[in-house]
């Protein structure tokens, strides 16, 4: 457990060093002046419930402590994979810990049947309005930044954060999906530019690394990160730097309205949230939850401030 401790320090530390000149920025939803809040949400745990699509559909809400009256606070959803419930991720991912740290807001949706509707099937449980709704709610009910609307998910959860993306790019700033599937989804067309992080390993045992037909790219990246690099009209060929043992960066820059797209590649990862309670088989060489907030934190805030917050309070 400490080699594995060092090795996430190590990464976050090489991840987001200053003066490196890999500050993020992104294409932010379009504007529009939120109401002021006058009080502070009310921190701890709790379940959400909303009707959608005649079914009642559920989320565990995890509100940071100490958050003051009238500040507005980022809100990330983070979804289960396949067989799981907004509670195990919140078990699972760890996420709550990092946002009582620093400050965000982490609700924890449930599918309404054993897994999402990723592909948008008919006769299946609309999951993007069911989340677009949960969003607009979370948004009336407690003090959320609109503009700082983020969504990660693993496994069937990872797809179904990249249709939320293609489909709801007016709510949501930016995804990350880990160890995602992507098959079988409708054509995507956003309505502005979307920064996107996608974390897979090369050795994933059921979501191939290159996609439903395992076919090798030119670039050797996986058509997802590539399709969203061509969305965002990024340059053709993205930087790339070593962050942690036979763990790699892909950043593609120079995108429109300053989005972002990234990739990282584990080397022999298997079908894994990296960094997970209890771990998952395979290689964790970094994790999963401080990267996924790392990046969606550094679209908004200089990444030398974040890198100085994420080193002084882990080491707490």
């Amino acid at each position: 457990m400490g080699r594995r401790r060092g090795l996430q320090l190590a990464f976050l530390g090489a991840v987001l060093a200053a003066g490196t000149g890999w500050a993020l920025a992104a294409g932010s939803p379009p504007a529009g002046a939120a109401p002021p809040c006058a009080a502070a949400p009310v921190p701890g745990s709790s379940t959400v419930t909303l009707m959608s699509g005649g079914l009642e559909r559920t989320a565990l809400l995890h509100v940071p402590p100490g958050v003051p009256a009238g500040r507005r606070v980022p809100l990330l959803l983070a979804l289960h994979g396949y067989h799981g419930t907004g509670p195990f991720m919140q078990r699972y991912s760890g996420l709550s810990a990092i946002a009582d740290r620093h400050g965000f807001v982490v609700a924890y949706p449930s599918s309404y049947i054993s897994y999402w509707n990723s592909t948008a099937a008919r006769g299946l449980p609309d999951d993007v309005a069911f989340l677009s709704a949960l969003i607009a709610q979370l948004e009336r009910s407690i003090c959320i930044d609109p503009e700082r609307v983020f969504a990660t998910g693993v496994s069937n959860g990872g797809g179904m954060v990249a249709l939320l993306g293609c489909e709801r790019s007016g709510q949501i700033a930016a995804i990350a999906s880990v160890a995602g599937g992507y098959g079988k989804q409708p054509p995507c067309d956003p309505g502005r530019p979307v920064s996107v992080l996608e974390i897979h390993g090369t050795a994933d045992q059921d979501v191939n690394y290159f996609g439903e037909r395992g076919r090798r790219t030119k670039n050797g990246l996986p058509p997802f990160v590539n399709a969203w690099a061509r969305r965002d009209r990024c340059r053709a060929v993205p930087r790339s730097r070593a962050i942690a043992p036979r763990t790699t960066l892909f950043r593609f820059g120079d995108c429109a309205a300053g989005a972002v797209v990234e990739h990282i590649r584990i080397r022999g990862g298997r079908h894994q949230w990296p960094g997970a309670t209890p771990p998952d088989p395979g290689p964790e060489t970094i994790c999963a939850s401080c990267t996924v907030w790392s990046f969606f934190s550094s679209l908004h805030a200089g990444t030398r401030a974040f890198a100085a917050r994420v080193v002084g309070q882990s080491s707490q």
